[in-house]
């Protein structure tokens, strides 16, 4: 009788430990919920967008690479959204019209705006081909040519600006003229590339983090390596920034 009377209070205590346990589990997820809850109340609606949420690939984009928390050499941490675009808009954007004179300037879509909308920070890269005109010393071709490239960082920068609702900061890269290789194929060369800074540490070192983004994908992406290495002022030790 009484080993039956210790078996009973036994399963009971069991019992009322188990619903204990289970009633401290609720309060805790409660309590996680009930943080959350605040943070999510007190963030902007912006840190949450960035925090969650890539905004869908546009129809101009042919292939993206968003690489996350990369640092610099403090270690404070940046990410990015690095697109590359379609020949065909490339072509437009690159067109000797579009970026010399005052010709039709390439339109946006909608679903391009609301991505550079949802940056904190936009970069646009300016890139210029191998080509010099005939009869130019090389040294001075190049240096024509890295003009060419800061220029048409300024323009597309111009056109990423007009389609901007906020105001988010827009930076120029210059990578400069690219190395000769004799090839009569240069468009390749004058790839228009688009980055979105999606969330930054206060302070990060923007050029030591991208130049590490762009290193570590450039097996995904070989843009990446072209840009570092390929033109001449994309492969210093530091990037060159349009004023």
């Amino acid at each position: 009788m009484a080993g039956k009377l210790l078996a009973t209070f036994s399963h009971l205590a069991k019992a009322s430990m188990v619903r204990t346990l289970s009633r401290y589990a609720r309060y805790g997820v409660t309590a996680m919920w009930v943080i959350a809850g605040g943070w999510l109340a007190g963030a902007t609606a912006g840190e949450v967008r960035h925090a969650f949420t890539v905004v869908p690939r546009p129809p101009e984009v042919m292939q993206e690479v968003v690489v996350r928390n990369v640092k610099d050499d403090d270690g404070k941490r940046a990410s990015f959204r690095i697109m590359l675009f379609s020949d065909e808009f490339r072509w437009r954007i690159n067109s000797f019209d579009a970026l010399e004179k005052a010709g039709k300037r390439p339109e946006f879509s909608d679903e391009m705006k609301t991505v550079l909308n949802s940056a904190k920070e936009i970069i646009v890269v300016g890139a210029s081909s191998e080509e010099i005109p005939s009869g130019v010393p090389f040294a001075q071709g190049r240096v024509q040519e890295e003009r060419r490239a800061a220029r048409r960082a300024d323009k597309i920068a111009i056109w990423v600006r007009e389609a901007l609702n906020e105001a988010i900061p827009v930076r120029k890269l210059n990578v400069g003229h690219h190395v000769l290789t004799g090839t009569d194929e240069t468009s390749d060369q004058r790839r228009v590339v688009i980055i979105l800074v999606l969330q930054e540490d206060e302070g990060v070192n923007i050029d030591q983090s991208l130049r590490s983004a762009m290193a570590g994908e450039s097996v995904r992406a070989p843009i990446f390596e072209a840009l570092l290495s390929k033109y001449s002022l994309g492969s210093q030790t530091s990037f060159t920034w349009v004023p």
